[in-house]
């Protein structure tokens, strides 16, 4: 079986990222992601795996278009008949934020489940987006003509009101965050691949893998070059694997954009020590 190198599959997801937001396939792009660790995945092998999933529910649908009725059934078919899950075994398994692991083994994690479940119903002809709410990743049904919004936790297989979301966050964080309008609007594509690609990151930044981490970092900065927090996140990768063109460029450019930033101090140290080792 061919598939890609990681430079090709690097390659491949720069110039998907090139794509207008309306077009861009969310599920390619969480695939690409992971053809920098599998060589031999076949991005397109997958993809057509999701769009006999879209054609299988798409026929359980049927005429239906009762809102919580459609959520039940892709409900059933998901989580059921599909039996996806989330993994609580392994929650830090890197194989839950790849999408061929999770499609293969139908565990992962929230994000990447709910990717799953958007493609499979936009393929489907559903209004599926997925919502980036703080600390929990979720799935949003929302047709446009209607008032109706119902949130779908595709790691625990249940849907969710506003009001159950909120108590989540509140249970989660406690009073320390205040819910915000925010928190229940779609992600953009592009934002939804930073955010597996920061999964990635800080995984692989707990286990000492810097060559990894610098990769995700890579691509982060790729999918979203608005996150200027990454600039010096990557510059403080580089700077411990001795890449200290690369990091003074990087704490450069950070410190030119935010120009006080709170770790600020700390930065222009760093930036000055790598000034002076490269004189």
């Amino acid at each position: 079986m061919v598939g890609m190198t990681p430079t090709e599959a690097r390659a491949a997801f720069s110039r998907l990222l090139q794509t207008p937001e309306p077009e861009l396939d969310l599920a390619e792009g969480a695939l690409l992601i992971a053809a920098e660790e599998y060589p031999e995945l076949r991005p397109s092998v997958y993809l057509d795996q999701i769009a006999r999933m879209a054609t299988d529910l798409k026929r359980r649908i049927r005429a239906e278009i009762e809102p919580d009725r459609v959520v039940e059934i892709c409900n059933d078919y998901f989580f059921e008949e599909l039996q996806f899950k989330g993994n609580r075994q392994e929650y830090y398994d890197p194989r839950n934020s790849f999408l061929n692991e999770v499609l293969d083994r139908r565990v992962g994690i929230p994000i990447t489940l709910a990717v799953i479940y958007v493609a499979v119903g936009d393929r489907a002809g559903l209004p599926l987006r997925g919502v980036g709410m703080p600390g929990h990743f979720l799935v949003k049904y929302a047709p446009a003509s209607r008032e109706v919004e119902v949130f779908i936790d595709a790691f625990n297989g249940r849907t969710l009101t506003r009001q159950e979301c909120a108590k989540m966050l509140a249970e989660m964080y406690g009073e320390t965050l205040e819910v915000r309008p925010s928190f229940f609007e779609p992600a953009g594509k592009r934002q939804i691949l930073a955010r597996i690609l920061n999964n990635l990151k800080g995984l692989y930044m707990s286990r000492g893998d810097l060559p990894r981490a610098l990769a995700a970092s890579d691509r982060i900065v790729l999918a979203d070059p608005h996150l200027t927090a990454e600039w010096r996140d990557r510059g403080l990768i580089e700077y411990q694997l001795r890449r200290d063109t690369q990091a003074l460029q990087d704490f450069s450019r950070y410190l030119a954009v935010l120009p006080r930033p709170e770790d600020a101090p700390r930065i222009e140290q760093l930036r000055k020590e790598l000034v002076s080792r490269l004189n």
